[in-house]
């Protein structure tokens, strides 16, 4: 595939945070900007975090916090990569943009997925074949009745940035990430409120049905719809995913991540030995979709060399015999080997939980490294006056 360098396609970076900015202020640029993702520089112009609304979502910090408080570690492509590369890091790291970096780490500029969108349709290189071959099934949705904290809960546990709202089993609307942390981090502020929102403090819109802040009508799209129309019509409306429908039903939910990962023919940029021979059949994509979503969260945060899963099924019980399951991960990345073995009843639960361990493991490692370069940096500075 003779693809463009990431320098032909990137933008002019719109948004730009530094760490001690105050999170109201970027807010409010991203929304005004329609910016998911926001590159954090230090004075140097170095890239030295990114945060999303994803970052915001989870970490859930004051209005008044500074940016570094909320920031992921700084993920990147390179200048000079070329779009099959970037395509592969935005499926590896499950992203809307990448901060776009030279040979010395200084930000030039952002590749969205709307731009790769654009090339792949403006030079015919999506694949010919209808939409249900490529979205996401089945769709995770929401009752129009449940609570604002369901849906925020449902979005982290799977790693989605939008759920169909249903009412009596149609849909109904949809609510995005967006939605949640602009409500949240305004709830204290009834003057930015707009038609239709929900007012009052952060545990009122939580408890709000989520039928409160949904979308309606949505935009849609029918399971027969060819991918040339579903990405005219994203771009058309400047959104990245939508409900696909075959009649009155939500059959699944198709976005810019789907279409650029049929085009790739998706491959792992980092290896992942995982051996899942021990689950069932009917299980084993829910826990290669956990997998996933939570490799997606550790290549945000480190440079993963190495991975190995191990799943193991053994029974426990006398009569009455249950299978319990053993997972083992080993993750390598440039300073360090992690292992952790979870066990639980339930497969995917075991894998979760696995890597929910992982992940504290690392943030510990993170941050004592930062606690270090930190200390060094006030032992090394000018002496007080």
């Amino acid at each position: 595939m003779s693809t463009p360098l990431v320098s032909e396609l990137m933008d002019n970076v719109v948004v730009i945070a530094k760490p001690k900015d105050i999170i109201s202020k970027v807010i409010s640029d991203m929304r005004d900007y329609k910016a998911w993702v926001v590159p954090v520089i230090n004075e140097n112009g170095k890239l030295v975090g990114v945060l999303s609304y994803r970052d915001l979502l989870e970490r859930r910090v004051s209005l008044r916090a500074k940016v570094s408080s909320a920031m992921s570690p700084p993920y990147s492509i390179s200048q000079d990569s070329d779009l099959v590369k970037a395509m592969s890091k935005v499926l590896t790291l499950r992203v809307r943009a990448l901060p776009v970096v030279d040979s010395s780490m200084s930000l030039v500029g952002i590749l969205t997925r709307e731009k790769i969108l654009k090339y792949l349709l403006d030079n015919r290189m999506l694949p010919r074949t209808s939409v249900s071959s490529v979205m996401s099934k089945p769709a995770i949705t929401i009752d129009a009745n449940e609570a604002v904290a369901r849906a925020k809960w449902l979005m982290i546990r799977h790693g989605i940035t939008r759920l169909p709202v249903l009412d009596s089993g149609k849909l109904y609307g949809i609510v995005s990430m967006r939605d949640i942390v602009e409500r949240l981090y305004y709830a204290s502020i009834p003057r930015r409120s707009r038609r239709g929102d929900v007012v009052g403090t952060e545990d009122d819109i939580l408890a709000a049905p989520v039928k409160a802040i949904a979308t309606t009508p949505a935009v849609t799209v029918n399971e027969t719809d060819d991918v040339y129309t579903v990405v005219n019509l994203m771009l058309d409306k400047g959104i990245s995913g939508m409900p696909v429908i075959s009649g009155e039903s939500v059959t699944g939910v198709v976005s810019s991540y789907d279409v650029i990962r049929s085009v790739l023919k998706p491959y792992e940029e980092i290896p992942i030995e995982a051996k899942l021979t021990e689950i069932d059949e009917d299980v084993k994509p829910l826990v290669e979709k956990v997998i996933s979503n939570y490799m997606a969260k550790i290549n945000r945060m480190t440079n993963v060399i190495d991975v190995k899963i191990n799943i193991k099924k053994y029974e426990k019980g006398g009569e009455e015999k249950r299978s319990k399951y053993s997972v083992h991960i080993m993750l390598k990345d440039n300073a360090n080997t992690y292992t952790v073995n979870e066990v639980d009843w339930d497969p995917v639960n075991a894998v979760r939980y696995a890597f929910e361990t992982l992940i504290k493991r690392i943030e510990r490692e993170i941050n004592r490294i930062r606690d270090i370069k930190r200390k060094g940096r006030l032992r090394g500075g000018p002496p007080s006056e």
